[in-house]
C-alpha cells in the first residue's frame, strides 16, 4: 500500500533532506521513526530533495508498506511523538500504487524570506537572509515579471549534466511587503525548479533593488546561461517550500 505524508520542517540543524550516511537529514529521521512503527524498512520518496538549512511548511513525500493503516489520525500522532521536534506530519493518507510525490508533480510553491537589517538579527538568521542594502522595492517588483513564463534558467542553477533541460516555466512571482517594509517575501510558482534556482533568483531580485543590475540585464543574464553573471546565490536558511500540487 503506498500513503502520502504532508510534511512540515525547520531545517536549520539539518544536512538537507536526503538521506546521508552519519548526517542529520530529515529522509533519514522519517525513515527511522516509520521503519520502527511499522516494523519493516521503509524508505520515503520527496517531491524533491531540499538543502541544508532550507525549511517546509508542505513538503510532500510518499512511501509503500505491506501493512494497512487502519486508524490514519492515530498513527500521525505516533510519528510525531517519535521523530526529531524539528519535524511535523501535518497529514496521511493512502494513494493509488502509481503516484509518485516527484514525477506526479503539476507545481510547486517556493517562499523566500528577506530581512532588511544594518545588524546581525541574532534571532532571525536561521529563518531570513538578512540584507544590509538599501532596497528598491517597486523596482524588484518588476523585475519579477521577467522570470514570468517558459525560460531556460541556466544562469540561475548549479549545473547538473544529467538533466535533460533546464527549461522551466514560472506561473507567478510576486513580492510581499510586510513589517513596515523590513520583510520581504519573494513567492515563485512553477512546473518545476533547478538546484539553488529560487536562492538565485531572489539574490538577482536584490541585486536590481540596490542597483547593481538594471531591469534589462536579466535579458542579457537568461541569454548568457552562464551562472556566474547572476546575483549571489543566497543562504538556504531563508527558503521554505510551500506547497505541491498535484495532478
Amino acid at each position: 500500500m503506498r500513503y502520502l505524508l504532508t510534511i512540515s520542517y525547520d531545517g536549520s540543524d539539518f544536512f538537507g533532506f536526503q538521506r546521508q550516511k552519519d548526517l542529520l537529514t530529515i529522509q533519514g529521521e522519517l525513515e527511522k521513526v516509520l521503519s520502527t512503527i511499522l516494523q519493516e524498512d521503509i524508505q520515503i520518496v520527496s517531491s524533491g530533495r531540499t538543502d541544508a538549512k532550507v525549511h517546509a511548511l508542505g513538503q510532500v513525500a510518499h512511501f509503500d508498506t505491506s501493512k494497512e493503516i487502519k486508524d490514519l489520525d492515530k498513527f500521525v500522532y505516533s510519528v510525531n511523538s517519535m521523530i526529531n521536534k524539528a519535524i511535523s506530519i501535518l497529514s496521511i493518507q493512502e494513494v493509488p500504487g502509481d503516484f509518485h510525490a516527484r514525477y506526479s508533480s503539476k507545481e510547486k510553491t517556493y517562499l523566500y524570506k528577506i530581512f532588511l537589517s544594518k545588524g546581525n538579527e541574532p534571532l532571525k538568521r536561521k529563518y531570513y537572509h538578512i540584507c544590509s542594502y538599501n532596497l528598491d522595492i517597486d523596482k524588484m517588483q518588476q523585475a519579477c515579471k521577467k522570470f514570468l513564463g517558459e525560460h531556460d534558467f541556466t544562469s540561475f542553477c548549479v549545473n547538473n549534466e544529467q538533466l535533460k533541460s533546464n527549461v522551466r516555466e514560472i506561473y507567478d512571482i510576486h513580492l510581499e511587503v510586510k513589517n513596515e517594509g523590513k520583510e520581504i517575501d519573494l513567492y515563485v510558482t512553477g512546473n518545476g525548479f533547478l538546484h539553488n534556482m529560487v536562492r538565485s533568483i531572489a539574490g538577482t531580485l536584490i541585486d536590481v533593488g540596490r542597483g547593481r543590475f538594471d531591469i534589462e540585464d536579466i535579458d542579457r543574464i537568461f541569454a548568457e546561461k552562464n551562472h556566474q553573471k547572476a546575483g549571489k546565490t543566497l543562504d538556504g536558511c531563508g527558503l521554505y517550500l510551500v506547497k505541491v500540487i498535484y495532478k
